[in-house]
């Protein structure tokens, strides 16, 4: 019985080591990863988590940009709109020109594992005041997601369903 109890005390203080020592990611270097038009927000941290159930560790940074559209190709990300495409229309191209917020566009930069770049996303049109990293039940599943609550307590989720980002309404608080 004692060891096993050593055993499980060790587990624990090596997996607490590792956390510790594992580095976040720094908001600047994953906006770099999108181009000189994106530059990160400093009222909002930097999430981590792994989004899309692969094991590796994912990263979130909310940046704002004249147009996220152009450095696409050259970058090698992906503008969504996974808010506007649940009610039909999805094309950035022309959704980017409807603004969630009057003041400042504000956009999620996403990068499926950030310590090597797998996949990388930058969504528009995502309405919040406030982030956090989540969970979401959808038909029987539960998906890991990115929670956005705004000041007027309405909230909503945006998470990877195995193919494509999704938008999902959670109502009012």
């Amino acid at each position: 019985m004692r060891r096993i109890l050593i055993l499980i005390f060790a587990g624990a203080i090596l997996a607490l080591a590792q956390t510790a020592s594992s580095p976040k990611p720094n908001a600047t270097q994953i906006a770099q990863q999108f181009g000189p038009a994106f530059h990160p927000l400093s009222g909002f941290p930097v999430l981590t988590g792994d989004l899309d159930k692969d094991g590796a560790e994912d990263a979130v940074v909310v940046a704002t940009a004249e147009n996220p559209l152009l450095d696409q190709a050259q970058y090698h990300f992906k503008v969504i709109d996974p808010y506007s495409s649940s009610f039909g229309l999805g094309d950035p191209s022309i959704t980017q020109q409807f603004s969630v917020k009057a003041d400042v566009s504000r956009y999620l930069l996403i990068v499926h594992n950030w310590r090597a770049p797998k996949a990388k996303f930058v969504v528009i049109n995502f309405p919040f005041d406030k982030l956090s990293i989540d969970r979401v039940f959808v038909k029987k599943k539960v998906y890991p997601a990115i929670r956005g609550e705004e000041s007027t307590g309405s909230k909503s989720v945006v998470y990877w369903d195995g193919r494509k980002w999704k938008w999902k309404d959670e109502g009012l608080e």
